[in-house]
């Protein structure tokens, strides 16, 4: 029986044509999806025992060997506890391992030391040298077969070593446990194709030195092909491959058809390159110094107890290792098992990838990546084609009229996004301005109620404001009910391919999430008339929007608690979050947006979001004010310094806290917590006048993150701290009028930093413990700034450096040359373990400081100079 065809009148407006139950049903499916993608989140194999046969990954091994590595205790590079007794049980679990292979491999290890120097870009850049790190390497290889430079590797890397008083358990313990139980049950099965290493490197959080010794230095590293870093910045749950490549796209494509719990995405990695998250891994030295590609693995769930004291092997599920170890062993086998590892390097690009809910991987290199973008767009085009055609028949509107509607609703997408944003904005500004900040952190579902619903509120209202009067003129006044919908359908269709094509223009992988978004479009090929085309383009976009659900959760898992260690960053944390959300839940509702505008009346909906968004908004300001907890505690630091400035006469000394602002309320928190403990007055670390005088504002930084955090508080200290670093700094002519040789000799801590700040003008072409130029940092106003960081993992008792730069001003200081200061110094050793981290009162005040805090730091010795 042929429909009637819808009538029109050109000057009445119609009443919604969708019912406000349709809407409340498809706003609590979409809600759904997040609870969908949460059960998908927390699917966690069970762990295995001892019963099961010798060449599955067993968990109990994996957990035995994280507690005998766990129970040391803190294990910082150069400390007794890393240097000895860590190399003591891995040593012991090597020579295990090998007792227990089959006969057709043969294991061996090596205990590995090496010195060396390298620059990075990391943060804000530095020259990293380095003196006798340690690490143990583990081989298997298939007895027989082809041996010499024919047979190729596949390294596994983690690292034992700790920050100053954490365990270490996920970061990076686990990760080693997993590595020799992979180990393991690789060589308990048949011989290997090809070898495959281990290395447990010493020292990863001396800023990646100790796999940097190794590729570069290590015989063994001559024969590597590929590899897997297994890391962390959480503890348990799913780890997410966050960096594959930079070549070999092949070994994603083994990943993604070969583990059996995929969790990876082309976001996470361009998210993590990008720099919005504070970290780096030794896959950066395995692919810039190395050469090799390979995957990057990391826990990503629970990121509150990363580089703390909680960071605890009772918070490291069996089941969490089983899962990983699952996933490396397969994808080792597969690696193992591909002649490609044989085969010359693939120069090219990595494929989009990504996970549907830890079920299976789509991974599609460029060319396929591009057709897949080109067959969307046409279907798009032809879609909106036959809706201007249809619009031709049934609205008796030429064509091009029926694009400028669309146009007037790709217009109302766009200020409803932004209307969206806007209104979330505004509780976090309030929450900002009132003191209540970061109420999320330790309960993040109020993130629905303070940001995710007044973002759907704002944009809803936003979009039927928009379309009701003005968007809504002309011949878009034909565009009501039903063709309303259309047009709004067709305009999140554009937006959705533009962007697509825009990420792909960019060369963004991430490109895939608009391209999701654009296919409930497509639906209307099939049918687009009224409810059930409105019903066709709802089951459609169930997909995309459980996928950007997904994405959304974890997205909201790994930034919450990186808002604890953000730092000083130029949006608050609140604002940062409030868009975040706001663009996951617009991006998560978006298909709904054509339901909205059609909408009968759906303000009791938009009244009851406002109203929840009002009373968390109260909640915040009053009982859930406090926002840290013992499990979710607040990080502090705190640096007892010895700052010594010399020069114009005898040496000024003082005797300090510097506590940096690792987050928005760490400000607060030394005022009225941290002062009444240590019983002095709490104040910005320096003054406008010496922060123009000296770089970093003569502060003891102890890695290169000023970007990241710039400012911090001081407290006056009642004794010096225990760490003591002696400074002899001389300046001499060259032959060269406009060169110096700067010549510094220190004795002290095995950790020092060096931070050279030359004159106007100036440079550091050249020091000696670099070998060459050394990595150029952020410049202090007109000054250049090198930071360099030095590190003796055998100082018995005292680390000795002697560090000779030249500093060269150039030609246009010819006649300013004489009688100018050349260079500015700042030489902090940094006693981060054994007896001279901290003296008695320093360890009482950390003691003393509340339960929902995280305190730790360890004495300084700082020198200030102007040669």
């Amino acid at each position: 029986m042929q429909r009637a065809p819808e009538l029109v009148k050109e000057n009445v407006r119609a009443a919604g044509v969708v019912p406000l139950r349709w809407l409340l049903g498809a706003a609590l499916a979409t809600a759904l999806t997040l609870l969908v993608a949460a059960l998908a989140d927390r699917r966690l194999p069970a762990a295995l025992d001892r019963t099961a046969p010798p060449e599955h990954f067993i968990a109990q091994i994996a957990h035995e060997h994280l507690v005998n590595i766990t129970s040391i205790g803190p294990r910082v590079a150069g400390s007794y506890e890393n240097e000895v007794a860590a190399v003591r049980v891995l040593v012991a679990a090597a020579r295990a391992l090998a007792a227990q292979a089959s006969p057709h491999n043969r294991v061996d290890y090596d205990v590995f030391t090496a010195s060396g120097a390298f620059s990075l870009t990391f943060l804000d850049g530095m020259s990293n040298v380095y003196r006798d790190v340690q690490s143990v390497v583990v081989r298997v290889r298939g007895a027989g077969g082809r041996g010499g430079a024919a047979r190729r590797a596949l390294l596994l890397n983690c690292h034992f070593d700790t920050v100053p008083d954490s365990p270490g358990a996920s970061d990076d313990a686990a990760g080693c446990a997993v590595g020799l139980e992979v180990l393991r049950a690789l060589a308990a099965g048949a011989p290997l194709r090809h070898d495959v290493l281990l290395l447990l490197n010493g020292a990863e959080e001396n800023i990646l030195q100790a796999s940097h010794a190794f590729v570069t230095q290590h015989p063994w590293a001559k024969s590597l092909r590929a590899f897997i870093n297994m890391e962390a910045c959480g503890a348990g749950g799913r780890e997410v491959l966050f960096q594959a490549g930079p070549h070999d796209p092949w070994i994603m494509e083994v990943y993604a058809g070969a583990v059996p719990h995929p969790f990876a995405s082309s976001v996470a990695q361009e998210l993590f390159q990008s720099g919005l998250i504070p970290a780096d891994t030794d896959f950066r030295i395995f692919r810039d110094y190395g050469n090799l590609s390979g995957v990057d693995l990391a826990w990503s769930s629970n990121g509150y107890v990363y580089h703390t004291a909680l960071d605890t092997a009772a918070r490291v599920p069996a089941a969490a290792l089983q899962r990983t170890g699952d996933n490396v062993l397969a994808l080792a086998r597969g690696l193992l098992r591909s002649a490609r590892l044989e085969a010359a390097v693939e120069l090219e690009e990595q494929p989009v990838f990504f996970d549907v809910l830890g079920l299976l991987v789509v991974s599609a290199r460029a060319p396929a990546a591009l057709a897949a973008l080109l067959l969307v767009l046409l279907l798009l085009a032809a879609e909106l084609v036959l809706s201007a055609r249809d619009a031709s028949k049934q609205l008796y509107m030429p064509p091009g009229a029926w694009v400028r509607v669309v146009a007037r609703a790709a217009l109302g997408v766009l200020l409803c996004w932004l209307a969206g944003a806007a209104a979330a904005l505004l509780p976090a500004l309030l929450l900002h301005a009132a003191g209540a900040r970061l109420a999320f952190y330790s309960r993040a579902w109020l993130l629905l109620s303070l940001y995710a619903a007044p973002a759907l509120c704002g944009c809803w209202a936003d979009a039927r404001h928009t379309w009701g009067t003005w968007l809504g003129g002309g011949a878009a006044r034909l565009a009501r009910g039903w063709w309303a919908w259309r047009a709004w359908r067709d305009a999140l269709a554009l937006w959705s391919g533009a962007a697509a094509v825009a990420g792909a223009a960019c060369g963004a992988r991430s490109a895939f999430v608009p391209l999701l978004c654009a296919l409930p479009a497509l639906a209307g090929l099939l049918c687009r008339r009224g409810a059930r085309g409105a019903a066709l383009h709802a089951l459609a976009a169930a997909l995309p929007a459980l996928q950007c659900a997904y994405l959304a959760l974890n997205s909201v898992q790994m930034f919450v608690p990186i808002m604890g260690r953000a730092g000083t960053p130029l949006l608050p944390a609140d604002v940062t979050m409030a868009l975040l959300v706001a663009l996951l839940t617009l991006l998560t509702f978006s298909w709904m947006l054509p339901l909205v505008v059609a909408a009968r009346n759906p303000n009791l909906l938009l009244y009851c979001g406002m109203a929840l968004c009002a009373l968390s908004a109260a909640l915040a300001l009053g009982p859930l004010r406090a926002p840290y907890t013992l499990e979710r505690p607040q990080r502090l630091m705190l640096f007892h310094t010895r700052r010594t400035v010399h020069g114009g006469g005898a040496p000024r000394v003082e005797h300090l806290y510097w506590v940096p602002e690792l987050d928005a309320n760490t400000p607060a928190t030394v005022q009225h917590v941290v002062s009444a403990a240590a019983g002095a007055r709490a104040e910005p670390w320096s003054s406008a006048e010496e922060c123009a005088r000296w770089a970093y504002c003569g502060a003891p930084y102890f890695l290169p993150v000023l970007s990241l955090v710039a400012r911090g508080q001081r407290l006056r200290a009642s004794e010096p701290p225990r760490a003591e670093l002696r400074v002899r700094a001389a300046l001499e002519r060259t032959a060269e009028p406009l060169r110096r040789t700067l010549t510094l000799n220190m004795t002290g801590p095995a950790h020092a930093v060096v931070i050279l700040a030359p004159a106007a003008g100036a440079r550091v072409p050249w020091c000696d413990a670099v070998r060459g130029a050394p990595q150029a940092g952020p410049r202090w106003g007109a000054r250049r700034t090198y930071f360099i960081a030095l590190h003796d993992a055998r100082a018995t008792p005292h680390a000795r450096w002697t560090l000779v730069c030249h500093v060269q001003k150039g030609p246009g200081a010819a006649g300013a040359a004489e009688g100018q200061g050349w260079v500015q110094v700042s030489a902090a050793g940094h006693a981060m373990a054994g007896a001279a981290q901290r003296t008695a009162r320093h360890a009482q005040l950390l003691a003393a400081l509340p339960a929902w805090s995280a305190p730790t730091g360890w004495g300084v010795d700082l020198h200030l100079m102007e040669l």
